[in-house]
């Protein structure tokens, strides 16, 4: 055993003079990419925080491009994407991709606005219809009204507008769009029995007043049960005010469920992968600002970066206005 081996045994250090020299190898540290070329870049970088940012960006924004690309071949996961299948090459795929640009509002304050306004324009317009039939009067009577406009109005938005309509838009995923056309059919004779009802209710609130000023106590009991007569009578309607009522009530359901419809895409998930590509693609359109700045002293590494991320904006711009944009 030589001395060496001695002092290792002991626990001892090894004096640097007599260390072998070692070649520390990549796959030691779990990486065999070679780096050599990317040093050689980063030596002739002379604006590093405007190529980190642009790198950054332009990364972001493939990556969310080829989302959208995807989306389309798919019709978002619909059917088997036919690049990964091998089918990119053939002339007319099995199915058509999407051709269009996603259609979605750019804010949705005006949605929400319309979506309050209708309830508390309902609630306001039948506060007198329901308050005969309240202890409380007027107060009693709007609490009726706005409980019933509001299942009204959110029930046609969502159930109706934004989860129905819009998933059987998707014709490629026939078992859901079924089910979201059973779905709307439901939702559609529910709020029909919803409005009928509160009709209903205020007939008999009406004819149960004048019931009590005659002394008379005969329909006194079914104003209680106003779902029965809606049942059994949809549409014996009495009085001009609970015609009004329904009229109003249905109009509103309506235009609530427009506005779902119209909240975001036809298409679910659509507009979110193209907002997505969006917001990458101004965030590339700033990095490639930032870069533009520095043009004169920027290296020729450097520039041929601003020409790539330049070309994949403009690439960008051209499939977010529509595939036929393209042609």
């Amino acid at each position: 055993m030589n001395a060496n081996a001695a002092r290792a045994n002991r626990g001892e250090a090894m004096p640097l003079d007599q260390m072998e020299n070692t070649v520390l190898d990549r796959s030691d540290f779990g990486s065999t990419q070679d780096y050599s070329t990317e040093a050689t870049e980063m030596r002739e970088t002379r604006a590093p925080a405007a190529m980190i940012q642009l790198s950054r960006a332009r990364a972001i924004a493939r990556a969310r491009h080829a989302d959208l690309l995807k989306f389309r071949r798919t019709w978002g996961g619909a059917i088997n994407d036919p690049a990964e299948d091998g089918k990119a090459d053939e002339a007319r795929p099995a199915v058509k991709p999407i051709d269009r640009a996603a259609v979605y509002p750019k804010s949705h304050i005006l949605h929400f606005s319309v979506l309050a306004t209708l309830v508390l324009f309902e609630g306001l317009a039948n506060a007198y219809f329901f308050s005969k039939g309240s202890d409380l009067g007027l107060l009693g009577g709007w609490l009726q009204a706005i409980t019933v406009s509001f299942t009204n109005v959110i029930a046609a938005f969502f159930l109706i507008g934004f989860i129905g309509l819009r998933h059987m838009s998707n014709r490629n995923k026939p078992v859901i769009a079924a089910l979201a056309a059973v779905g709307v059919g439901v939702t559609v004779a529910a709020l029909g029995l919803l409005n009928l009802t509160a009709a209903h209710f205020r007939d008999l609130l009406e004819l149960n007043a004048a019931t009590l000023a005659l002394g008379g106590a005969e329909t006194t009991g079914t104003v209680l049960t106003p779902v029965l007569d809606a049942r059994a009578n949809p549409f014996n309607l009495q009085t001009l005010e609970a015609l009004l009522l329904f009229i109003l009530g249905s109009t509103f359901a309506a235009i609530a469920a427009y506005k779902g419809r119209t909240f975001d895409d036809a298409i679910p998930g659509y507009g979110g992968v193209s907002r997505r590509l969006d917001a990458a693609s101004r965030d590339l359109e700033k990095a490639l600002e930032t870069g533009w700045k520095d043009a004169k002293k920027l290296s020729a590494p450097e520039l041929e970066e601003l020409v790539e991320a330049k070309a994949l904006l403009d690439e960008i711009c051209q499939d977010l206005a529509g595939p036929g944009h393209r042609r």
